[in-house]
């Protein structure tokens, strides 16, 4: 976790984590349920009990000139991350900065920039981001994660978000399938370095707002032969092959190299999952991002041809295991609780809201899918 935005907390006797909150994250109404402290964390701006005022607050922040950060304890953060005051984009900010996602999707896009690939791309140079990736997969929620991975993003982050995303969930893969650690490392590995190649892609096919002419599809369709020879030598023949091979098919139509059946390695089919799953919960200008229910139902329906069937199940099952009992905000703007999702109508979850229990159709449906760590 980005080591700036926390610290902690040592008042009346606890050793208790303080978490950075924008003030505008606040709302007038708001009844404390602990301190909050000024952005050092050192000076007690509010105690518990108080009812914010916006006018009050901005007063007592107007001896810290342009800093409008408060710190509040970590229950108080996600608290109030979850309210419905709190926008989605503000929400996923939060997120983001609280799981450390932000922080490494910034170092994955430094080194994507550089060009000088013999300086790191290894595995020795990439430890500690391995690490690090890892540690979120050890000390956070999957659903937290997921919440981090759906967010639909930028055209111009979408490598490194992307990159990143595989990385997690190929790590949570390997958990739900109890591989050792070094198999999960290896994993997370192969994920952020599965689109290496990409970085040779000229950027006005990479970041095309719209759908590629048959030219630029067959220029694209070569990066997995790009991140071949980039990590040749480097990395062995899991990690290089999941790189070549994830856009391949067990059927023998995929590419670059049309190969089947048992030529495709486990961390190749873990990785295509992966990378399937993270394309379809995004969005381009020219398509809407998925829903994860939605996905999954997709999966079901084995609409992605070619893919391990056993290792989806195994994905699906733990997907819609970790999602049920899940809060989420239907579309009349209400918040409502996942009780069961069908495994032939995953799209179509049974929700309870107030005394209320039934199944989503097109008129009343998922919006958004909560997640507190």
């Amino acid at each position: 976790m980005d080591r700036e935005k926390e610290r902690i907390g040592t008042h009346k006797g606890k050793n208790r984590r303080l978490q950075t909150l924008p003030a505008e994250f606040l709302w007038d109404g708001l009844v404390l349920k602990e301190d909050i402290f000024n952005h050092t964390g050192a000076v007690l701006l509010l105690p518990k009990g108080e009812t914010i005022t916006k006018s009050r607050l901005e007063k007592l922040m107007g001896f810290y000139g342009d800093n409008k950060n408060i710190m509040v304890y970590e229950e108080t953060y996600l608290e109030i991350m979850m309210d419905e005051h709190t926008s989605p984009e503000a929400r996923q900010k939060m997120m983001e900065s609280h799981v450390g996602y932000a922080r490494l999707q910034r170092d994955i896009g430094d080194l994507f920039e550089r060009r000088d690939y013999d300086a790191w791309l290894n595995r020795e140079k990439l430890a500690p981001l391995i690490r690090e990736v890892a540690s979120r997969l050890e000390n956070f929620d999957p659903v937290t994660i997921l919440s981090c991975i759906n967010f639909p993003r930028p055209m111009d982050e979408g490598l490194q978000r992307h990159s990143l995303n595989v990385a997690l969930l190929n790590g949570m893969q390997a958990e739900w399938l109890d591989l050792p650690p070094d198999d999960v490392n290896t994993l997370v590995l192969a994920g952020l370095v599965h689109d290496i190649g990409k970085t040779m892609i000229p950027e006005e096919i990479l970041n095309a707002p719209r759908r590629l002419t048959n030219e630029e599809l067959a220029v694209m369709r070569h990066h997995p032969v790009y991140s071949d020879e980039l990590l040749s030598g480097k990395f062995d023949d899991n990690v290089r092959l999941a790189a070549r091979h994830h856009h391949e098919k067990l059927d023998g139509s995929g590419y670059p190299d049309g190969i089947a059946g048992e030529q495709l390695g486990f961390c190749t089919r873990i990785t295509a999952i992966s990378d399937i799953y993270d394309a379809m919960v995004s969005a381009r200008s020219y398509k809407g991002a998925r829903l994860p229910l939605d996905v999954f139902d997709m999966f079901y329906r084995e609409e992605f041809d070619g893919l391990d069937r056993s290792l989806v199940v195994t994905f699906l099952k733990n997907m819609r295991e970790r999602y049920t009992n899940r809060q989420v905000i239907m579309s009349d703007g209400r918040r409502g609780e996942i009780l069961y999702i069908p495994y032939n109508d995953a799209e179509h979850p049974i929700i309870r809201q107030g005394e209320e229990v039934r199944q989503t159709d097109e008129d009343w449906y998922c919006k958004e899918i909560l997640a507190a760590d």
